[in-house]
């Protein structure tokens, strides 16, 4: 790569003079347009940074699927995203690169993608040098390490979840792929620290892992009105609809209920995913097409709207790293109830700020709920709801994971002054975890 310009060196000095620092993010995912799909929290993230006063880049990577298999493509390599909505960032830019889908020819397409990461980073990075690159997701992280290493610059890797695509993750070198990058970057960020031991066990060490939340921002309508007795009580759970999320036992824990005779409510269900088919027939077969609505896939607008006209959020999803969906109910006002011993444990303190179930228990989801959907005490629930909302305004925002993030950087940076200006891949360390 070619040396930095003089002009590019002075305007670094006069970033780190004022505290701004100069972040650029590479990643899979972006939404369209704000509150959109794909991962509207990446969206969130860099604007928070942003909105700190940090200089911020990104540059989003999707594939190109050739016309025969588009009808296999994922979600989030649709569409084109509206650039000038994203206002608070100084650049966003997308490149594409061959992806097949379904995991045909992994090695041409890791090559493709690796070279479209590299060349979308030289070309940033001959107008300007950042201060820190921040990789989201594993799989760009090959590409994006080594480059950032023949010039010395710190790396941040983000993992969002546990991939549950077990070919993607562990079949042909995908090992030694991930764990060579991972295992040289500078931190391995994680959302919740259920993630940890799969962090710790993808790059092969555990000592640069560290968890830094995601937020929610203040929803614009929350829940405050009395629930008559006349009228159901709103349930609603908001997921990919995949197995780990729990909705198949959720609905089974509905099913008993109603057998019982507790009957007195809805359910709404908003997502999409390859469960889906299999919950619409458990639903019909359970009798209970007129209390479940299935909403699909909808704008993070449409979801704060909903979770305003409903009174408890409910998902007992037995595989989640963090969990902004609960944040999201919470700060709307509604009563949460996640999974013991999963992300949502970290901030919902059971009978505090909400609710939580032992894990993939029908047992457990019908003792926890059959109070509430008898509405026998609707004071002591809604009092567990408010306080949720509360945590959620002060403590889970967007504002505090960029203050978090700040923290981080400046860290990784202090620490890459005395580092040697070129790094390989083939000479990181790999300690076991």
């Amino acid at each position: 790569m070619q040396p930095l310009k003089s002009k590019d060196t002075a305007l670094r000095r006069a970033n780190a003079a004022d505290g701004a620092l100069d972040i650029f993010v590479i990643t899979p995912w972006f939404p369209n347009r704000p509150g959109g799909w794909p991962a509207p929290f990446i969206a969130e993230s860099v604007g928070a940074l942003a909105e700190m006063g940090h200089r911020v880049r990104v540059a989003v990577l999707r594939g190109i699927v050739p016309n025969f298999l588009e009808r296999f493509a994922p979600r989030e390599h649709q569409g084109k995203i509206d650039t000038a909505a994203f206002h608070s960032l100084e650049r966003l830019e997308t490149s594409r690169y061959l992806a097949l889908p379904r995991g045909f020819l992994r090695r041409l397409t890791n090559l493709a993608l690796d070279g479209t990461v590299k060349r979308s980073l030289q070309r940033a990075f001959k107008d300007r040098r950042p201060d820190v690159l921040i990789v989201h997701s594993e799989g760009l992280a090959s590409g994006a390490v080594e480059i950032a290493g023949t010039i010395g610059l710190p790396v941040i890797v983000v993992l969002h979840g546990e991939n549950t695509n077990r070919e993607y993750i562990s079949g042909g070198q995908q090992v030694e792929r991930f764990r060579r990058s991972l295992s040289a970057a500078d931190r391995l960020v994680i959302v919740g620290e259920p993630l940890r031991a799969y962090a710790a066990k993808l790059a092969g060490r555990a000592d640069h892992v560290c968890v830094v939340w995601n937020g929610v921002r203040p929803p614009p309508k929350t829940r405050v009105v009395p629930v008559p007795d006349c009228k159901p009580l709103e349930l609603i759970t908001v997921s990919n609809l995949q197995e780990g999320k729990g909705v198949d036992l959720l609905v089974a824990a509905l099913h008993r209920l109603c057998l019982a005779g507790v009957a007195h409510w809805r359910l709404t269900v908003i997502g999409e995913g390859p469960e889906k088919p299999a919950l619409r027939h458990q639903v019909d077969a359970a009798n209970l097409g007129d209390h479940v609505r299935f909403l699909g896939a909808q704008s993070n607008t449409r979801v704060l709207d909903e979770l305003a006209q409903c009174d408890v959020f409910v998902l007992p999803s037995y595989r989640e790293a963090f969990g902004v969906a609960y944040l999201e109910a919470m700060a709307a006002g509604l009563l949460t109830v996640g999974v013991r011993g999963q992300g949502p444990a970290q901030f919902i303190v059971d009978g505090e700020t909400g609710l939580l179930v032992e894990p993939r228990s029908v047992d457990a989801l019908v003792q926890t709920l059959e109070p509430i959907l008898q509405q026998a005490d609707r004071t002591a629930w809604r009092r567990i709801a408010a306080q949720g909302a509360s945590y959620a305004a002060t403590q889970a925002t967007w504002q505090a994971h960029a203050s978090r993030m700040t923290d981080l950087i400046r860290t990784v940076v202090a620490e890459n002054t005395s580092r040697p200006s070129t790094v390989s891949l083939s000479t990181s360390r790999v300690v076991a975890p």
